[in-house]
């Protein structure tokens, strides 16, 4: 039996069931609200909360299991596929992490790097690379253990989705979206094979009348996206998972006004999930079900983290065995310079030597070059600390000429007008509005901004029109990558 448990901002979704590579049996699910200000984006805010929150689900729902696999959606877990050679065991842990992306690299102080295999050819494999902070994972670890729980795996929902969906998508160009709270993620595939996501926020609730032209332009973005990659096939397929009954036909007659009604469908149980009652209730819990397959052949991050423990522990113990010998090494190099001192100095220079170095004027000078000496100490750590602060400063992400400069081409490439509205140094946030004659020319511009570098993340709002010139208008929020 194999418990899965999703964690998101607003619920902790657990499921129960037997799983294989291919396919999982889900006997039970449920789910339980989490508290506000618990969680954000997968980083722990309160943990006595969250501690607290997990040991009443177990308990309301009489939770045996005391091994679960967990599956969370953050910026702090990094996964990407990688296609590489067939490879067995440290080989295949080596080659993952000599091959982990650089960027996703940087951003950690202490990297734990995992995997997992996805599919095999006859000489190459493709692979699912996750890396996270060390200290990300320990605190999932130390929570569930203070409930009695052991974690066997942590994992990044999306991919584990993915491999799951792609028994429905089947060979078909297609988009599938996920509802998680204020998150949209986006998945296409081309020719059934996945290829991008794209995950945004979410301002209007679903139900309401803003809600699909949200839907239409996340669509819309993907589409240009497929576009810039030389994707041709055009897409015959949209999914969408999350919501109601009431909120799917809110959005399909929305969507009808739009002329998108025809390409939309609500999410469906796929063919490799088993689901005896509830199967109308599969989109609201595709990252807990998607935790039941079997991902263990690979390298779990909980691993990982085992194997960067046991590291520091060997290096602790060889320091302990070398302690003994650097001291008798030491100890036998002062008795020889001492030996030699004393032989080589008579008896009536050391009475004078000791009697100087006793006498008053020396003592005063020797205090006040102590004295001196640690006040020079002081002025260096002090340095010290302002050339750290005065490198951490100039690290920060500014927005200089040069990414301004790469903005306004990539604008005017598109005919797009831009207009810098502000730009937070707390958060490295740039806020600008874009306006166009054309919708579909300023959807290529995001896209184009998508694919700086200078830019760790691009979100936008949806379109106005300007009155005034029959122009249209949208606000776009840039988060500048770190060093630029």
């Amino acid at each position: 039996m194999t418990v899965s448990v999703f964690l998101s901002n607003k619920s902790i979704q657990v499921a129960i069931g037997n799983g294989s590579k291919s396919r999982i049996k889900v006997n039970s699910f449920f789910s339980d609200d989490m508290p506000e200000g618990t969680l954000l984006n997968g980083t722990v805010i309160n943990e006595k909360t969250l501690e607290d929150t997990i040991r009443g689900t177990w308990m309301k729902h009489g939770i045996k299991a005391k091994k679960v696999n967990l599956v969370i959606n953050s910026p702090n877990l990094v996964s990407r596929r990688i296609e590489m050679p067939l490879m067995k065991g440290s080989k295949c842990d080596n080659y993952v992490t000599n091959e982990a992306d650089e960027k996703d690299i940087a951003r950690f102080n202490d990297p734990i790097i995992g995997w997992y295999p996805v599919s095999k050819k006859q000489k190459t494999q493709i692979v699912v690379s996750e890396t996270s902070e060390k200290e990300f994972i320990e605190t999932y670890v130390r929570i569930f253990e203070n409930v009695g729980i052991k974690l066997n795996s942590i994992h990044g929902g999306i991919n584990l989705a993915v491999n799951m969906l792609q028994a429905q998508i089947g060979q078909a160009t297609a988009v599938y979206m996920i509802i998680d709270g204020m998150t949209l993620t986006t998945m296409l595939f081309a020719k059934g094979n996945y290829y991008n996501n794209l995950s945004t926020r979410i301002y209007a609730q679903p139900g309401t009348p803003e809600f699909p032209s949200e839907i239409r332009n996340a669509v819309s973005s993907i589409r240009q996206f497929a576009k810039t990659q030389q994707i041709d096939d055009e897409i015959t397929d949209i999914y969408i998972s999350g919501l109601s009954s009431l909120e799917m036909q809110s959005l399909e007659s929305g969507l009808a006004e739009l002329s998108m009604g025809d390409s939309i469908k609500a999410a469906s149980c796929p063919s490799n999930v088993s689901l005896g009652r509830g199967r109308e209730k599969f989109g609201d819990f595709i990252f807990a079900f998607a935790g039941l397959f079997d991902n263990d052949d690979g390298l779990t991050l909980t691993e990982g983290l085992k194997k960067s423990s046991e590291k520091y522990a060997n290096k602790v113990n060889l320091i302990k065995l070398a302690i003994p010998y650097i001291i008798s090494i030491v100890v036998l190099s002062v008795i020889s310079v001492s030996l030699f001192a004393m032989l080589q100095e008579k008896q009536k220079k050391l009475s004078k030597l000791e009697k100087y170095n006793n006498s008053d004027e020396v003592l005063e000078a020797a205090a006040k070059y102590e004295d001196m000496m640690t006040s020079i100490e002081m002025y260096g750590q002090a340095q010290g600390s302002a050339d750290l602060l005065e490198a951490f400063i100039e690290s920060y992400p500014t927005p200089d000429s040069s990414v301004n400069t790469a903005i306004v081409d990539a604008a005017k490439e598109k005919d797009v007008e831009v207009e810098f509205d502000s730009y937070s140094a707390d958060t490295g946030i740039l806020s600008l509005i874009a306006t166009g004659a054309d919708v579909e020319k300023i959807n290529l511009f995001i896209a184009s901004l998508m694919e700086l570098d200078i830019l760790q993340n691009v979100d936008y709002t949806g379109y106005t029109q300007n009155e005034s010139d029959g122009t249209w208008s949208i606000n776009v929020v840039c988060t500048l990558a770190e060093g630029n």
